[in-house]
């Protein structure tokens, strides 16, 4: 999924052009917006980069799963079977 970031170029280049013309409202309200686009934009990545991680997860703990199975033999049934399980369900999800 992809967001609508915020140009920040532009922000700056109002910010410039406020403190070179404008009065102290001027430049109290074009900082103020660089600050809450530059926030937005932060904000947007995080949800891009937490969609990611979130839907890379269950794939990651089947791998996770299944190196545990390989590199531990004397595992009780008990915890097999839970690995088993991990890994069988990471691999019906990516289908």
């Amino acid at each position: 999924m992809k967001f609508p970031y915020f140009k920040i170029k532009e922000a700056l280049n109002d910010v410039r052009n406020d403190f070179n013309y404008g009065d102290g409202v001027d430049k109290v309200a074009s900082v103020a917006k660089l600050v809450g686009k530059t926030a937005a934009n932060v904000g947007m990545l995080s949800v891009e980069v937490g969609i990611d991680v979130v839907k890379r997860l269950p794939e990651s703990l089947g791998k996770q799963a299944e190196r545990n199975l390989r590199n531990s033999p004397n595992l009780s049934d008990v915890h097999r079977a839970k690995l088993e399980d991990i890994v069988e369900k990471a691999n019906s999800l990516k289908k």
